[in-house]
């Protein structure tokens, strides 16, 4: 068995470096890559490699006594292989393990499941208000400023971490004090595949109707894509992921991602958009589509797998989606080299209204986005301790970088690419999970975006890396829309206010508000399928029941506690 799994390892390793031959080099630089990249997919090799380059990072004084931490993490994923060669290699110079337990099933019942029976794992990657409520988490306050590495991570941005009840509980997993140019969009918007595009003439849709139309089209000409059939527009309802079938009205009235609530940025009030105008328009849009064969009725009961299945086809022209929610997607359409079935996304607002779907990211945190260490945490300073080790600078270029001359080679002064073999790697999700520390920097705190001296922090905060990894179709594609990334077929990214965003508002679990929300939002779930799937004579009496329902639930103790924090928070900017 063993022979045959260094055979296989072997053959693929031959293929990857006859990519690696035909590639051009970057000033000549590439020659070195192939020549040291022998032992890439080696495990061993690999391991005995990082051996050597990990000899100058001091290894923690307790790396001889042992200890695994287990955490929590809200996403569906798998876990990193045991041979993983950097995980390894870390694990001998801290001392520490780290296993993670990624989401399995529903999330709210599985929140419900752990703290019902405080069956709390050493620390959580949640994003859930109903943990500092029950009292899960230390307190991190008198504690990050030991930690000099997380000090000057987190010191800016102590206040925002701040939460009710004067404590800090969660180390922020996504921020950038420095941050790079913003290249394709993470975030929330209207996807459309550049396929489509590129055969109406390189239009930038701007509207819904323009949107739909530009679907309709393609698929009258296209009814299969490489022998499926063509699906015009999905809508995600699976879980807390049904952002992508209740948000979309709030970012058509020109909003920012603020969750469940419309905040005119006049009188910094907020409002209900789910009962808007737009809203109701938006979904009398969407049961049209249905009504033409645009949207099918199965999109409300597929699984995330099955929504991500879907997208990696290529058979899906559009959807509303967060740009970080489709990676593994679009990651398998990369590798298929099916490049116009790639989504980009299209600054859909109502008639007149500006898009807003860019945050500019400079200094900016949610705070709560991030990962709490438990009171059932065995030992929190060395676990503490493991995170500021995590993020000295050496140990974070190789986790994402990998070994200077094989895995990546410098451009100019401050510039880096990815050599040929290692963004192949990269793109293929189980060999970088497996050969990679890609996982436990994921779900750690972390540098992103630039370092002071003006160095990527990694390769999706690169301009080098981006333009070098484009395919000759990307390429030629922002040619002709005379651009350099995708993000600037959108507005520019805004500055937004100092409560932002609401959806990170903490809200005390049980309170009138919280029971408010709750109270919204199933109302929501409940009828937007409905009122989508409906006969288009039934529409507007739904609708109305729809808003009874809404206003018969009394939302105000909702907005009365947003609308109290946003006035508190703006009084402190």
């Amino acid at each position: 068995m063993k022979f045959f799994i260094k055979t296989i390892a072997w053959i693929i390793l031959l293929s990857l470096l006859l990519l690696s031959a035909t590639s051009c080099g970057i000033d000549g630089k590439m020659d070195k890559a192939i020549e040291t990249g022998l032992d890439i997919l080696d495990a061993e090799s690999e391991y005995n490699s990082n051996l050597k380059l990990f000899a100058g990072v001091e290894p923690l004084p307790d790396a001889g006594e042992p200890v695994t931490f287990n955490v929590f993490i809200r996403d569906p994923g798998a876990v990193p292989s045991k041979d993983n060669p950097v995980i390894r290699r870390i694990a001998e110079l801290t001392g520490v393990t780290i296993e993670f337990e990624f989401l399995v099933g529903d999330l709210d019942q599985k929140v419900g499941v752990i703290i019902a029976g405080e069956d709390y794992p050493d620390a959580i990657f949640a994003c859930e208000q109903r943990f500092i409520d029950a009292g899960a988490f230390i307190p991190l306050e008198d504690k990050l400023p030991k930690y000099k590495n997380l000090h000057d991570l987190y010191s800016p941005h102590y206040e925002k971490m701040t939460t009710y009840d004067g404590h800090q509980y969660i180390m922020e997993l996504y921020l950038s004090n420095n941050p790079s140019p913003m290249f394709v969009n993470d975030g929330p918007g209207f996807y459309i595949q550049k396929a489509v595009l590129e055969e109406a003439g390189l239009v930038v849709p701007r509207t819904l109707d323009e949107y739909f139309d530009l679907i309709e089209q393609y698929m009258a000409k296209h009814p299969t894509i490489d022998g499926v059939r063509t699906i015009g527009f999905e809508i995600l309802s699976d879980g807390w992921r049904d952002f992508c079938l209740r948000n979309p009205p709030q970012h058509l009235m020109g909003a920012g991602n603020d969750g469940d609530v419309f905040v005119d940025l006049n009188t910094y009030t907020a409002s209900l958009y789910q009962v808007s105008d737009t809203a109701k328009n938006y979904y009398r849009k969407l049961n049209e589509e249905y009504n033409k064969g645009v949207i099918r009725a199965d999109t409300f009961t597929q699984s995330y797998d099955q929504y991500i299945s879907k997208l990696a086809s290529g058979a899906v022209l559009g959807f509303f989606d967060q740009g970080w929610n489709i990676l593994q997607a679009e990651n398998i359409l990369k590798s298929d080299k099916k490049y116009e079935r790639m989504y980009v996304a299209v600054p859909i607002a109502n008639p007149g209204v500006k898009d807003s779907y860019l945050d500019f990211r400079a200094g900016t945190i949610t705070g709560n986005n991030g990962i709490g260490i438990t009171k059932n945490c065995k030992n929190p300073d060395r676990l503490l301790a493991f995170y500021d080790w995590l993020l000295q600078r050496e140990v974070q270029d190789f986790i994402q970088w990998g070994e200077e001359g094989k895995d990546w080679v410098r451009v100019g002064q401050t510039g880096r690419v990815l050599t040929s073999a290692r963004r192949e790697l990269n793109n293929d999700d189980g060999k970088k999970r497996d050969l990679t520390g890609i996982t436990l920097w994921n779900y750690s705190p972390k540098m992103q975006g630039l370092y002071e001296d003006g160095m990527p922090c990694g390769p999706t905060d690169s301009e080098d890396e981006y333009v070098a990894s484009l395919s000759d179709y990307d390429r030629r594609l922002l040619e002709m829309y005379g651009i350099k990334y995708p993000t600037q077929l959108l507005s520019e990214p805004v500055k937004r206010p100092a409560y932002y965003p609401v959806w990170s508002m903490p809200i005390v679990e049980g309170s009138a508000a919280a029971l408010a929300n709750s109270k919204m939002v199933h109302t929501c779930r409940k009828y937007y399928p409905r009122l989508i799937l409906a006969n288009p004579n039934d529409y507007d009496l739904l609708w109305d029941s729809f808003v009874a329902e809404i206003w018969k639930n009394d939302p105000q103790p909702y907005l009365d506690e947003v609308n109290r924090q946003i006035a508190e928070a703006m009084e402190l900017e």
